[in-house]
Order: structure tokens, then sequence, then C-alpha cells
């Protein structure tokens, strides 16, 4: 009987211990590892271009896209104002007004029209030379135009006169002779005297101003136009000698040279005086 009982009791536990086994967790195979991490995949794939999105995205923005735009909009100059720096004056520094003078002209505009000034005067300057005598006239009636004679070597030629040609002469508004040639022949000094001027004086151009003692008498010569000058004022010259190359600067329309001879500060014919006097 009893071991009828102990047999019976063995016989009712086993149907538990058969549950209590099948609910314990079975063991991973293979083949259920490999579909697990098939279906992780994509998740992960997912995540990873979630990130890459947002992190383009971030890279791709301008920098003030960033910013929240303030609800009261400011001007350039307050911007600058807010972040300008501090300069610190000690207190006993005092302030200086400028004025239009304190500075020199820097402008195009004011350049030219200082460069035009100067001309000008230049030119009024060369103008009072000129006819600096009250007695000028354009006359040669009363003054004799022979003061050495030809050939004498005091009063030369001024150009080489085989290659020039004789142009406009003396007139009311006119007050010297044209003596026409090429570009660059030499211009020589008609006697033998100082240079007073030697520079660009308007209308004139490049001109040389010489003064001359001959014979007595006080012989003032122009050469203007040159596009070269050789000399300088205050130099001695003698008769003869190269002071610069024909040109047409200044008021000119063809190369040549606008010879003036005065004597004793009376305008007279220039050809009519070289051809008494000059050899």
């Amino acid at each position: 009987m009893r071991a009828r009982g102990e047999s019976a009791s063995r016989e009712r536990r086993k149907p538990r211990e058969r549950a209590e086994t099948s609910d314990a967790p079975r063991p991973r195979t293979a083949a259920s590892g490999a579909r697990h991490r098939r279906a992780a995949k994509p998740v992960r794939s997912i995540l990873v271009l979630a990130m890459v999105g947002g992190l383009v995205a971030t890279v791709s923005l301008p920098a003030y896209a960033a910013i929240s735009p303030s609800s009261t909009s400011i001007t350039v100059e307050q911007q600058a104002a807010d972040d300008a720096q501090s300069l610190i004056v000690a207190a006993g520094t005092t302030t200086t007004d400028l004025s239009r003078s304190s500075y020199a002209a820097t402008t195009a505009d004011e350049l030219a029209a200082q460069k035009a000034a100067e001309e000008a005067a230049a030119a009024a300057a060369a103008a009072a030379e000129a006819s600096s005598s009250s007695s000028t006239s354009t006359s040669t009636s009363s003054v004799d135009l022979s003061i050495v004679a030809p050939g004498s070597g005091e009063v030369r030629w001024p150009l080489d006169m085989s290659t020039i040609t004789v142009g406009r002469g003396i007139s009311a508004t006119h007050q010297g002779v044209d003596l026409l040639g090429a570009f660059g022949s030499y211009e020589y000094a008609v006697a033998a005297g100082t240079v007073t001027k030697a520079g660009y004086y308007g209308d004139y151009g490049n001109v040389v101003f010489l003064q001359s003692v001959i014979n007595g008498s006080t012989v003032s010569t122009v050469y203007a136009h040159m596009s070269t000058m050789l000399v300088s004022a205050g130099q001695t010259v003698s008769a003869g000698q190269l002071m610069g190359l024909m040109g047409m600067t200044g008021n000119a329309t063809a190369n040549h040279l606008h010879f003036e001879v005065r004597v004793n500060g009376s305008l007279v014919d220039p050809y009519a005086w070289l051809q008494q006097n000059a050899g």
C-alpha cells in the first residue's frame, strides 16, 4: 500500500515539473540570432541617416540664421556705437579748429586749378617782361637797327636759316617773327649775354629770355615754343651758343621759333634787325 501511494505521488509531480520545464527560457540558436541581427540593421541605418541629416542641416545654415531676430531693429551706426572703443583725453587738452587753409589741395580738380593759376601768373609775368617799357613800339622808324657790322660775329642768326621758312611777322597783335623748321632744330643765342628767364610761361611754352649789351645798346631777345631748354636762368652764354631745341609748346600749331627783339626797351622788327646785324 505504501509503495503504491509513493508511486502515485511521483506521478502527480511529473506534470508540474514538465510545465515548469516548458516555461524556462530556451537556449538561442544560430538561426534565431541571425534573424535578430537582420531586424536590428534597418533601425540602426535609420538612426545613422537621421544623425547625418541633422549634422548637414546644422552646418549648412548661415551663422545669422541661428540668431533669433531682435524685436527692435537697430541701425549700423547704433551697432557700431555699442561696440566702439573709447578714447580718454586728458582734462588739460584743448581743441583746435581746422580751416581750409590749414591743409594742401589734394583732389585732382584742386590740383588742376592750382596749376592753371600758376600758369596764368607765369604768363602774366612773361607779358609784363615783354612790355616792361612804356616806349615799346611796333614801328622801326625811330630805332637804328644797325648795331654792328654784319659778319663781325657779335650777332648771329638764331637758326640754320638754310632749312628755315619765315612765317608770320611782327604786327599789332604779334610781337615777333615765326621761323618754321623741323622738330628739334638747334636754336642759338644771337649774342653773348645772360639768361634772365628760362621756363614754361603760358602761350610762350618753354621760353628763354636773353639780355645782351651790344656796342653799348641793351638788347633783349626772346626764344619761345622750345621743345627742350638747354640753359637756365642766371647762366651766361656766348654768341652762337646752343640754348635749346625747336618745338611747339605753349600756344603753337607747328614747330617754330617765335623770336622777339627789343633794343633799349623798344620792340623792333626782329627779322629786319637780324638782316642788319647778323653775319
